[in-house]
C-alpha cells in the first residue's frame, strides 16, 4: 500500500504542475501588469505565460482571430500584449505556420495566407497587434468565412467577448458546411463568461469542431489557489478546486479531484491497518 500511495501522490503533484502551468501569464484585469519596451520589442510580465488567457495552442497551421469590436475596448489593450506573448512563446516555438485577423464590422487580416513562422514574421506580425483599435460590431461569421480560406490551415483560436451579430445557429450551420469540405478545429476563448448565451455557444461552436472551450480564470480565483497549489494540493483538509469554465482546466480538475480522493482512501486504509496492528497482542518468544 505504501508503493500505491507514493505512486498517487506522484501522479497528484504532476496534475497540480501541469495546472499551474495552465494557469500561468498575467491576470486581464484594470491593473498595470505589464510594462512595454516598443525600443526593443519585447514584453515584460509580472508572470510570464500566454495559456493563461489563450489556453495551449495544439496545431502547426493555425489561425488567431480577435475580436475588435466596440465591447472589447476595456480588455484590448492587454489583449494586444497577451497576443504578442502568444506569438513568442507559443506560435513560434510550436507553429510551422500562421496567421492573425481582426473582426469587428470589417475584417483585417495581418497576411493574405497562412506564413512560415520565422522570427521576421513574428516581428511583422507584433507591430501589426500594435495597430489593433476597438470600435464597431462582432462579425464573427465572416472572419471564421475567411479564416477557412486559409490553404493548410488545422486550427483556429477564436478570441470575443460575446455573440455574434448574426443568428449563433446560422453561424453553426456555415461552420457545419464548411467543414464538410475541411477538417478545421475552432478553438473558443470567452473574456466574458457572464453572458451566459455567449458562453454556450462558444461552447457548442468548439464541441461542434472537435476543438476545446477556454476561459480564463479570474484575479480572485487565482489568489485564492496560488498558496494552495505552491503546496502541492495532496492534503485531505485542502479545500477542493472551484469549478472552472474552461474545457481543459476542468478535467485536469476533474482528474485532480479524482486523485484525491482515491489518496486519502488509501491513507484511510494504511491508518486502520495499523491500529488493527497495533491492537494485536505482540507474540514473545521465550
Amino acid at each position: 500500500i505504501e508503493v500505491y500511495i507514493r505512486h498517487l501522490e506522484k501522479v497528484l503533484r504532476r496534475y497540480v504542475q501541469r495546472l499551474q502551468w495552465l494557469l500561468s501569464g498575467p491576470v486581464l484585469c484594470s491593473r498595470t501588469w505589464y510594462r512595454w519596451s516598443t525600443d526593443r520589442g519585447v514584453m515584460m510580465t509580472a508572470a510570464p505565460g500566454s495559456r493563461r488567457l489563450f489556453g495551449t495552442v495544439l496545431e502547426s497551421k493555425v489561425c488567431i482571430l480577435l475580436d475588435t469590436s466596440g465591447s472589447m475596448g476595456p480588455y484590448l489593450q492587454q489583449v494586444k500584449t497577451e497576443l504578442v506573448l502568444l506569438i513568442w512563446e507559443q506560435l513560434r516555438k510550436r507553429c510551422d505556420s500562421f496567421n492573425l485577423l481582426s473582426f469587428a464590422e470589417s475584417l483585417q487580416s495581418w497576411q493574405d495566407t497562412l506564413v512560415e513562422t520565422t522570427d521576421a514574421a513574428c516581428h511583422e506580425a507584433m507591430q501589426w497587434v500594435t495597430h489593433l483599435q476597438a470600435e464597431g460590431s462582432t462579425s464573427i461569421l465572416q472572419a471564421l468565412l475567411k479564416a477557412f480560406s486559409f490553404h493548410d490551415l488545422e486550427g483556429l483560436y477564436l478570441l470575443t467577448d460575446g455573440k455574434p451579430d448574426t443568428s449563433c445557429s446560422l453561424v453553426l450551420n456555415e461552420v457545419q458546411r464548411l467543414r464538410e469540405k475541411r477538417d478545421v478545429k475552432v478553438h473558443t476563448i470567452s473574456l466574458n463568461y457572464s453572458d451566459r448565451a455567449a458562453v454556450e455557444f462558444l461552447r457548442k461552436l468548439a464541441s461542434f469542431t472537435g476543438g476545446r472551450y477556454h476561459c480564463p480564470v479570474g484575479e480572485d480565483t487565482l489568489s485564492r489557489m496560488c498558496g494552495l497549489l505552491t503546496k502541492g494540493f495532496i492534503n485531505e483538509n485542502d479545500p477542493t478546486l472551484p469549478p472552472f469554465e474552461g474545457d481543459d482546466l476542468r478535467r485536469l480538475a476533474q482528474e485532480i479531484t479524482k486523485a484525491r480522493s482515491f489518496l486519502w482512501q488509501a491513507q484511510s486504509f494504511r491508518s486502520q491497518l495499523q491500529k488493527k496492528n497495533d491492537a494485536e497482542p505482540k507474540v514473545t518468544l521465550s
